[in-house]
């Protein structure tokens, strides 16, 4: 028997004329972390960095020597470690020796700070208790340095040398790699139906820059494919055909669109927004709506809820897309970690 199915209910505020006719405005924007309260002060000695080379504008490099520079200026010294494929930095992180006063920052997007997470909460010892994380904004999204309000690698410098930390809650993603039962700590989102449909296609046109994402999606829409779901939201069940599934950690994902504007990275949950099966041109109205910082809300085309625990089984194996990156497939579980990771702040 499940927990009871805590839906999120909102009333849409009062209608604003604009040039083509009256429509609801964007939801006022929610706090990145609900718990304000400072977490702790962490004196960083030494900080472990791990640059993806090959994100965002292919910059890693250059800007962890001047991070190294600042730092140095700091009296905090520090160790650079290049990724060269998917899934190394996890694998650089789950074998770095940790000390007292050690930190980790991710130069990259949200896909390698996806895979640091991963690496430190899969370790054999308790490091990620004590272990915080810096995120440097250099990816092609970087939607959780954008909650964050990160604004460049001198801004995450300075939150380093400022040490406030908070915590923040990451899912435990469980899906199949073919036939290997595989597991990633997601701290932004993961995608089911049409936005993976979107990142698949976009992925193929990166030569395009940030655009790929907006024609990834409108070509997805034009195809308009549905899929039968079982999905249990705490142990309660919906049976159906959906278009799409957002399960948000933070407000926004890909290229910084507004998908969970009420999300925060500290409530212990995740947010999942439902579209069941809908018309091309409902989807199509959806997608403008989501472009306009998050009015999609108060579509009735959309249902909204929280939970601890989500389970997604279909038929036939679909892709998946956790932060970004495209791993496997269904059959998929999220459980929420609660305040699983710290974070510089």
């Amino acid at each position: 028997m499940g927990n009871k199915l805590e839906r999120v209910d909102l009333d849409p505020p009062a209608k604003v004329k604009g040039f083509l006719g009256s429509y609801f405005p964007p939801p006022e924007p929610v706090s990145h972390f609900i718990n304000q309260k400072l977490e702790e002060l962490y004196s960083v000695k030494r900080m472990h960095i791990i640059v993806n080379p090959f994100a965002g504008k292919r910059k890693g490099k250059e800007i962890s020597n001047l991070i190294s520079s600042d730092l140095d200026e700091s009296n905090i010294t520090s160790v650079i470690y290049s990724t060269e494929k998917i899934g190394h930095a996890e694998e650089i992180v789950s074998t770095i020796s940790f000390e007292k006063g050690d930190a980790l920052m991710s130069v990259g997007g949200d896909g390698t700070l996806s895979e640091i997470i991963t690496g430190l909460l899969k370790r054999d010892d308790s490091f990620y208790e004590t272990i915080p994380v810096s995120i440097v904004p250099s990816g092609s999204g970087n939607s959780q340095a954008n909650d964050m309000e990160i604004e460049d690698y001198r801004d995450a410098v300075q939150r380093v040398v400022d040490g406030r930390l908070r915590k923040m809650d990451v899912g435990k993603v469980t899906y199949l790699d073919e036939e290997e039962k595989k597991i990633r700590f997601s701290h932004n989102l993961v995608g089911w139906g049409l936005g993976v449909d979107a990142n698949i296609l976009a992925e193929k046109m990166r030569f395009l820059g940030p655009v790929r994402y907006d024609l990834g999606s409108l070509l997805s829409i034009i195809r308009g494919k549905v899929r039968n779901a079982r999905c249990y939201i705490d142990g309660n069940l919906i049976d159906s055909s959906f278009i799409l599934l957002l399960i948000q950690n933070t407000k926004t994902g890909g290229d910084r669109l507004t998908l969970a504007p009420m999300a925060h990275v500290d409530d212990g949950k995740m947010d999942l927004g439902v579209i069941y099966h809908i018309s091309r041109f409902q989807v199509l109205k959806l997608f403008n709506q989501l472009k306009a910082s998050g009015s999609h809300v108060w579509n009735p085309n959309v249902e909204y809820y929280r939970f601890k625990h989500l389970r997604i089984e279909t038929e036939e194996p679909t892709a998946i897309n956790v932060d970004g990156e495209n791993l496997g497939t269904t059959p998929l579980e999220i459980e929420v970690m609660p305040s699983a990771l710290k974070v510089f702040h």
